[in-house]
């Protein structure tokens, strides 16, 4: 059966009763589903680099550099590493290209604040959002976890891994967002931002070793740091690996010693060149990977805290073009409000780099030239990390095993920052030149002051890349559909990194398992759009909205979609026409376990405002036979039934979902789960299941209820039980909390939780 669950927005609007699965079955025509697959195959690679999709008029401005202003963070720390509170703006000095500029604005800033937004808009002269009142809603982080999965051994693949867990299990707070790219874009669609900790423990789960092998097999064994030493002309080096060629080639004019000797040289230097090349090409992939990614958080508004995980690799910054990628990733963090900390996962294991191993083929060197040349491999591979750190603003987690440690400490120490911003002169708005910043605090040397060091006025051009989509089809000889012209804007939406708030369109997702048709997903939309007033006299203009829902499994299949256009039906006549319509619909469709992501994208033709959302859901296999329970349908009570009319046998339990879980204060929400497959006591043979339910914000119990036993008396199929209550909000602050509801089969000594998000005005 289907359940009777209703759905709309608010208490007293119309309910809308849920669809069978056959009528929520319709699919688009080729030619747009091919344009879905090939939006949401851009959106899976946000660390590639990509053109930005068409940017709406409602769309949210969170530049950090403009032709009008710049804006970098300031992070200042005494001796002892804490952060020096209470600074004013004139003691800040700040330099660009070594000339000292007035600061036009300053701010202390808490990240994840509340407040975080309005200060940003306001640095940035945004009067219109600057002196909006700050929602009263909890904030969080966004961290971001790079992963230079390209320099990255075995074993610190196995560290990483670790690490990523306890992060998300004890360090990821209720109302954060996080993500997991790979260098090599090895997570595709799973390396989304999110605040599902499920997910993000599959991403980390799913990580694999990408490790990039030496081409390098001669005698003796040349690493990076020999070959960079070579390419530089270092007498020592070059000397050192001549001698050992000649000893496996002895020249056989032994007169003509200068010949071979120049023979030799040249063999050597093409062995490092060819190293050299080999090593910068991966490293290109990394930093072109790495600036992808911050590039794709740069409309995100807030600071990001970026960790990039690596084993280090070394640079030849004179021909390989590294140091102006440097640069780049650079701009690219101060253009997305971004701090780098660089970790080393080889901990305390990075100095070993500099012994020679038992695949080394190395020769003795008594004469010392390799170490005598000052040559340390842990040095050579370490110092992009150094730099990028110190460029970014962020510090580098070098050489010890406490990592953990040192990612706890980085989140301290971004949550709070100062906030400075410059309006440039016009002749630095010129050209592509990359300006340096400087910043300090006069007359205090003793202070350590972390800012992002540079930017470019005007952004370097994106490298050309290939449609994958296009590319696809042109090889199997296919044609590559037409878009259809008006889902151009919809589908643009669908796919954005980020919701768009230019249309309200919000989403909540539940499931519940049906006995003829298995796990059923209920994806409960609603939009609101302007409505259109009728003329004097005259009857309201039916308004249509255009709404695309798609559901994705975790390898970024489309495995669902919906129809894109829906009208709304005008009132009668005598009926005031609202402002806005809240337009509710439900999707109903079955799926097999898994883990899925529902977007929904939504567009007003009159004004061609678009809005976005998604959800990620994890359906459990309740076919399996163990104590499981449904989601949480969390909403409020359903309208009274009208005086008169008597039900013809007791109606079953009913809640009102609202789509965006959002609920006036003092509102009592009322919750319904169900719960499968309980084990049956041998005295009596039924089911005795007792129900936990808790409220939290940051994480911290704010309700607990009392146990609570699921009701049975009358029932004759127990393989489905249901539990219906309410909880009271009196007197709860506004904000983001956290429902969760504990299952425990005393039976069977099994538990099962299910937790869902909402807010209170």
């Amino acid at each position: 059966m289907i359940y009777s669950l209703c759905l709309a927005r608010r208490p007293g609007a119309k309910v809308y009763p849920m669809p069978s699965d056959r009528h929520a079955r319709q699919r688009f025509r080729p030619a747009v589903i091919a344009l879905l697959i090939a939006s949401l195959a851009a959106a899976a690679r946000p660390q590639q680099q990509q053109p930005p999709p068409p940017k709406p008029a409602d769309a949210d401005e969170v530049l950090r550099v403009t032709t009008e202003l710049v804006q970098t963070d300031v992070s200042v720390f005494d001796r002892d590493g804490k952060f020096v509170d209470n600074l004013k703006q004139d003691q800040f000095e700040l330099k660009v290209d070594g000339k000292p500029q007035p600061i036009s604005f300053f701010e202390r800033v808490v990240a994840g604040s509340v407040d975080e937004d309005a200060q940003l808009a306001a640095a940035r002269g945004d009067a219109r959002r600057g002196s909006a009142s700050p929602v009263p809603l909890d904030r969080g982080r966004v961290v971001i976890f790079f992963i230079d999965d390209f320099h990255l051994s075995q074993q610190s693949l196995v560290k990483t891994k670790a690490m990523l867990s306890r992060f998300i299990d004890t360090r990821l707070g209720q109302n954060d967002l996080m993500a997991i790219a790979a260098a090599s874009n090895q997570l595709g669609f799973l390396s989304q931002i999110t605040d599902d900790k499920h997910v993000l423990q599959t991403a980390a789960a799913r990580l694999g070793l990408r490790e990039q092998r030496d081409s390098d097999m001669e005698r003796p064994r040349m690493n990076i740091a020999h070959a960079i030493a070579i390419d530089e002309n270092r007498s020592d080096v070059l000397d050192y690996f001549v001698d050992e060629w000649l000893k496996e080639n002895p020249p056989l004019n032994a007169g003509n010693v200068a010949a071979a000797r120049q023979q030799a040289a040249n063999v050597v230097h093409r062995r490092a060149s060819q190293i050299i090349d080999l090593h910068s090409a991966v490293a290109t992939r990394t930093l072109e990977s790495l600036r992808g990614v911050m590039k794709t958080f740069e409309q995100m508004p807030g600071r990001k805290l970026v960790y990039f995980v690596s084993d280090g690799f070394a640079l030849e910054l004179r021909r390989s073009g590294a140091y102006d990628r440097l640069r780049q990733v650079t701009d690219a963090a101060v253009r997305a409000g971004a701090v780098v900390y660089t970790v080393d996962a080889r901990g305390l294991g990075a100095q070993l780099s500099d012994l020679p191993s038992a695949d080394d083929y190395s020769s003795p060197d008594p004469s010392g030239r390799l170490a005598g040349a000052g040559l340390s491999m842990t040095t050579a591979s370490q110092e992009p990390l150094r730099t990028i750190a110190d460029e970014t603003g962020g510090r580098a987690i070098l050489n010890t095993e406490a990592v953990d440690a040192g990612v706890a400490k980085a989140l301290k120490d971004t949550s709070v920052y100062y906030l400075l911003a410059w309006k440039p002169e016009r002749a630095e708005n010129r050209g592509g030149k990359f300006r340096r910043v400087e910043v300090s605090v006069r007359s205090r040397p003793d202070l350590s002051v972390l800012a992002q060091r540079g930017f470019y006025a005007t952004p370097p051009d994106e490298p050309k890349r290939r449609d994958d989509a296009k590319a696809g089809a042109a090889a199997n000889g296919e044609a590559t559909p037409a878009p259809d012209p008006r889902a151009k804007e919809l589908f643009a939406a669908l796919r954005s990194p980020f919701p768009r708030s230019g249309l309200p369109t919000a989403l909540t997702l539940n499931y519940a398992k049906s006995k003829d048709a298995g796990m059923v997903l209920t994806a409960s939309v609603q939009v609101e759009i302007e409505a259109t007033k009728p003329a004097a006299g005259g009857a309201p203009p039916t308004d249509r909205v255009e709404v695309v829902v798609a559901i994705y499994d975790e390898q970024g299949k489309v495995v669902y979609t919906s129809t894109p256009h829906r009208s709304i039906t005008p009132r009668d006549a005598t009926v005031a026409v609202p402002d806005v319509y809240r337009v509710s619909f439900p999707i109903q469709t079955q799926l097999k376990p898994g883990l899925y992501q529902v977007r929904v994208a939504s567009r007003d033709p009159k004004n061609r405002r678009t809005g976005s959302t998604w959800q990620w859901i994890e359906v459990p296999d309740a076919g399996s036979g163990g104590f499981s329970l449904s989601s949480v349908f969390l909403g409020v009570r359903p309208a009274p039934t009208p005086d008169g009319v008597k039900a013809d046998a007791p109606a079953p339990p009913q809640v009102v979902v609202l789509a965006d879980r959002r609920f006036p204060r003092n509102t009592p929400l009322r919750f319904l789960v169900y719960a499968y497959n309980a084990a049956l006591a041998p005295a009596g043979g039924k089911p005795d299941v007792a129900v936990q339910v808790q409220v939290f914000r940051d994480d911290q119990p704010v309700i607990t209820a009392s146990l609570r036993k699921m009701a049975v008396e009358g029932l004759t199929d127990f393989s489905r039980l249901s539990y219906a209550a309410e909880v009271s909000t009196e007197g709860v602050p506004a904000g983001r909390y956290v429902l969760r509801v504990t299952a425990i089969d005393r039976v069977a000594k099994a538990s099962v939780s299910r937790s869902v998000k909402f807010l209170i005005d």
